[in-house]
């Protein structure tokens, strides 16, 4: 990638309030050939850009006097610098700030922490996109639902999958680091199976030195504890015991583990629980928690009350779920409203899903298609290519942005401009390919209209 074309494109502008960051960045991108200003804050950011236009502007959110957000919509309002992609470059990972950096008009959302080889390969696509203007204004702003508001996206937001494909990314992260501490668990727990049966091993050693009475009273008890124990110590569950004055008389491991907090150190109820509502009743909705490093969690409470006052507790964990749901609630409310069809098939090109745009384009209804072939909507002449395109991505390409025809159901033929991508599981391997696909007729009408409208101004 070391060529003058980078050169030639203009710099990349950095905005970084922590320098380390910043530099972290500029290595990355000079290593690659490309010419690099750093600014620090987003007002420093705009001072520049007066002065010196960049080619692509990366830019962190959180920073004094102009936060990341702010620069993006400044940027985008600012009629001789709107064309600029800006990229945010983030830890923000929840659906609310995914949908914030969407209106402000970013072109792209990279998460922290990155890989460079990602940084370069979403900078490469930018640039490279740049080359291609019909394609940008195609669409009216698009309207989207989410949390019970509307929010309202800039019209160039979803003309490619880069921000889909950023936040899935992420989620793939997420899921396998939850994957990886479900592993410790197991392991932990077959540790603790392996103690356990040294234990029952010694229990009978003591049962054979004692009279036969002795015996089976022992025995008893040694089997109500160990039933106990059993429950408690090799729960993947948090649980605490709780004497009827609200005293914790016992935590397990995962209790410890989870939370951090140990018989001895546990605050009282109301300085670590806090209900998520005035109304919510322990035991019907998840109460939010502080562990002892400060980290707020979302749980469920399941209560057990005995008849001596005490209670049995097991805690669930909802935090991860939670945040996975949300961002999957997104996902597809952001993949219903494009005004691209986009959809989802097996790597034999078997169709899984389909959105409301493709409806649009092709005329087949989801429940038509979904189960059957791609082939469904490609002419005949067309189906070895396609063929080909789908072993390719299959073995991880990327095919960008090629003009193609498709059918409708009723026959006719409709012009598009395809992107197929490969689609990961959490392991990273390829289960599937998504296509998305923009109407050529639209975007030419766009065109025609952009260059009209620019006519008029000019003339003014």
């Amino acid at each position: 990638m070391k060529t003058n074309d980078h050169k030639n494109n203009g710099e990349i502008l950095v905005v970084e309030d922590s320098r380390t960051q910043a530099e972290y960045l500029q290595h990355i991108l000079e290593k690659e050939g490309y010419r690099v200003s750093l600014a620090f804050n987003g007002k420093q950011a705009l001072d520049r850009m007066k002065i010196n236009r960049p080619a692509v502007v990366l830019t962190d959110i959180i920073m004094p006097e102009m936060d990341g957000y702010e620069l993006c919509s400044a940027i985008k309002k600012m009629e001789d610098l709107k064309e600029i992609p800006v990229v945010l470059v983030t830890q923000l990972f929840d659906p609310p700030d995914l949908i914030k950096g969407l209106e402000a008009g970013a072109n792209d959302i990279i998460i922290k922490p990155f890989e460079p080889e990602h940084v370069i390969a979403r900078l490469t696509s930018i640039i490279q996109s740049r080359a291609h203007p019909d394609s940008v204004n195609t669409h009216s702003a698009l309207r989207l639902s989410f949390n019970g508001k509307t929010h309202i996206l800039p019209e160039n937001q979803l003309r490619t999958p880069a921000i889909l494909l950023s936040s899935y990314d992420v989620a793939i992260r997420k899921n396998t680091e939850l994957q990886e501490a479900c592993d410790n668990l197991a392991a932990v727990n077959e540790d603790l199976q392996l103690k356990v049966d040294n234990l029952e091993r010694a229990n009978e050693k003591l049962l054979s030195s004692l009279d036969p009475d002795k015996q089976q009273e022992l025995k008893k008890i040694l089997e109500s504890e160990d039933r106990y124990r059993m429950i408690t110590e090799l729960s993947p569950f948090p649980i605490s015991f709780i004497d009827s004055a609200g005293n914790y008389q016992y935590v397990n491991k995962k209790f410890i583990q989870l939370f951090g907090y140990t018989i001895g150190n546990i605050p009282p109820d109301k300085v670590w629980i806090s209900k998520t509502s005035p109304d919510s009743a322990e035991g019907t909705n998840p109460v939010l928690v502080s562990g002892k490093d400060g980290t707020v969690r979302l749980v469920q409470c399941w209560p057990i009350t005995l008849t001596s006052g005490e209670q049995f507790v097991i805690y669930e964990d909802l935090t991860h779920k939670t945040e996975s749901e949300r961002l999957r609630s997104i996902l597809v409310s952001i993949v219903n409203s494009s005004n691209d069809a986009i959809i989802g098939k097996a790597l034999d090109g078997t169709i899984m899903s389909w959105n409301k745009a493709a409806e649009r384009y092709y005329g087949h209804l989801a429940e038509e298609v979904i189960g059957k072939s791609i082939d469904l909507i490609v002419p005949i002449e067309l189906r070895e290519q396609l063929s080909l395109f789908l072993k390719r991505v299959g073995n991880g390409e990327t095919i960008e942005r090629f003009d193609t025809v498709r059918l409708r159901k009723d026959g006719t033929r409709i012009g598009v401009c395809v992107t197929l991508s490969p689609i990961k599981n959490e392991d990273g391997h390829i289960i599937g390919i998504s296509t998305i696909a923009q109407n050529i007729a639209e975007r030419e009408k766009s065109a025609v209209n952009r260059m009209f409208r620019e006519q008029v101004l000019h003339r003014r």
